[in-house]
């Protein structure tokens, strides 16, 4: 007869095995300093600056979230039309994460366009990867759609123009699974019915063996 123990017990290991057990991660931004662009034209200004936040995330390993992690505040000054072209300022902007920093370093270009409006141009902020150890490995990658150009008329007072997300990935971490109550509890109960089963099959045979005894006798 087959024994069906292990395949019992191969479900009940993979009803065990759960969800993969969140990782607590916090983490904090340092942001830039106000940059002010088109300094050496008295009459035309515009001011950029990022501001740092913290935060702390529960990640699922290989599952990505989403998080803001700096926001983004412009200001624009009087409009003249006789400027033209794009004016770059470079930003460093640091992630903690675990005691361990790193920086975005990128550029952002302004430029007064028709209509008395300046735009702020699109800026790519690159991917950072940090390793954590036994924790694992956690990738941050910023949005690009929080990151695209925008438009401000003349005259417009700095002030808290969007937010910036970017996304936290933790890879290769060794945490080992919980297994989930629901799960665990089926699997116990498994594991109960085909032991109350093997008892009645003994049994069963036990019984059968007697009869096959008082038969020879008679």
């Amino acid at each position: 007869m087959t024994n069906r123990f292990p395949a019992a017990a191969a479900l009940a290991f993979g009803l065990c095995a759960g969800a993969a057990q969140a990782v607590p991660i916090s983490f904090s931004t340092t942001g830039s300093p106000v940059q002010t662009y088109f300094q050496s034209t008295p009459a035309v200004s515009a001011t950029v600056q990022f501001a740092g936040v913290s935060g702390a995330l529960d990640l699922t390993p290989d599952v990505g979230q989403q998080a803001r992690f700096f926001t983004f505040f412009a200001g624009t000054g009087p409009a003249d039309p006789g400027m033209t072209g794009i004016e770059y300022q470079p930003y460093s902007v640091g992630l903690t994460v675990l005691g361990i920093t790193k920086y975005f370093e990128f550029d952002l270009g302004v430029q007064e366009i028709a209509n008395d409006q300046y735009q702020i141009h699109a800026f790519a902020m690159p991917s950072l990867t940090f390793d954590l150890g036994a924790t694992g490995t956690l990738t941050v990658t910023p949005n690009a759609f929080y990151t695209q150009a925008v438009q401000l008329p003349a005259n417009t007072p700095a002030y808290h123009l969007r937010d910036l997300y970017a996304t936290f990935q933790l890879t290769g971490t060794t945490v080992t699974p919980v297994p989930e109550p629901g799960s665990l509890a089926l699997a116990m109960l498994a594991i109960g019915a085909l032991s109350v089963s093997r008892r009645c099959r003994g049994l069963h045979r036990h019984r059968d063996g007697w009869r096959g005894r008082l038969t020879e006798v008679k």
